[in-house]
């Protein structure tokens, strides 16, 4: 395993074209240019999707390796792109984020400054319709003790913005096979078994304002957070008296209208 980057990007049919060659583009512009880049995509993929990975394919000077998956989830083709990769330390992407031009190189030079991490995330700037005019910053944690804290009630890592070393997912079961909060879940179990976690106080990510916030609502999720808070009690991360307190809160927030679930947010949860 070389001390190199292997980025893992998912995408699937529902996509916006312009958002993934907005994404390509900016992984194109990296200070620090990753090894490869490991696009795993569902396999009914449509044609103007495909014919966008084949143009990236072709213009990149770093390796772009396409990867079909059956529909079984974001957390599924995650862990197929985890293991696939050829490199020591993977960066995920979001294929409709913009990820800031310094962002692997920053994060490269701090997990090879910091050997005990295993993985580093950053805060997300998050935009409306132009990227440069950021709404609100989606801070986290920047020591490894607060990022401890932070788990026990929510979520500790961004997940668009984590880097982490492959050796390390690899050893507590990579990502497990959920339709949502495979992230949260790891970075519990990743802390259950004494991993160390942390984040760089730099905006690392630009996304979608609305985008992040619908992905957030309705009964489906509410049904989701309760797998999710079991799976995160067998992980022996916590208990279900937390795991409960957490429903109490999580679950309403999920069944709130949009505008005012907008409005929590940018008032409680955003900078």
């Amino acid at each position: 395993m070389n001390k190199s980057v292997s980025v893992v990007m998912t995408t699937y049919d529902g996509d916006e074209v312009s958002y993934l060659k907005e994404c390509f583009e900016s992984l194109i512009q990296q200070t620090q240019q990753p090894d490869e880049i490991i696009v795993v995509r569902g396999h009914n993929l449509r044609a103007e999707l495909k014919k966008a990975i084949i143009e990236f394919k072709s213009t990149t000077a770093f390796t772009v390796r396409d990867i079909s998956v059956n529909e079984r989830g974001r957390g599924y083709a995650r862990k197929v792109g985890t293991t696939k990769a050829s490199s020591e330390f993977v960066a995920i992407v979001d294929s409709d984020d913009i990820v800031c031009p310094n962002r692997i190189e920053v994060q490269f030079e701090y997990l090879c400054e910091n050997p005990s991490t295993d993985a580093v995330g950053g805060y997300i700037g998050e935009f409306e319709t132009v990227p440069d005019e950021i709404k609100g910053i989606r801070e986290v944690p920047t020591n490894p003790d607060d990022v401890e804290k932070m788990a026990y009630h929510r979520c500790p890592i961004n997940h668009p913005t984590v880097m982490f070393r492959r050796d390390a997912i690899i050893d507590v079961g990579n990502y497990r096979e959920m339709e949502y909060g495979e992230d949260y879940e790891l970075w519990c179990r990743l802390l259950s078994n004494n991993k160390i976690l942390d984040n760089i106080p730099e905006v690392l990510v630009k996304a979608r304002a609305s985008e992040l916030i619908s992905r957030r609502r309705g009964y489906k999720i509410a049904r989701h957070e309760i797998k999710l808070q079991r799976a995160i009690v067998q992980s022996g991360f916590y208990g279900w008296w937390t795991a409960i307190i957490n429903l109490s809160v999580r679950i309403p927030l999920r069944l709130l209208p949009e505008r005012l679930v907008r409005g929590l947010y940018y008032r409680f949860l955003r900078t």
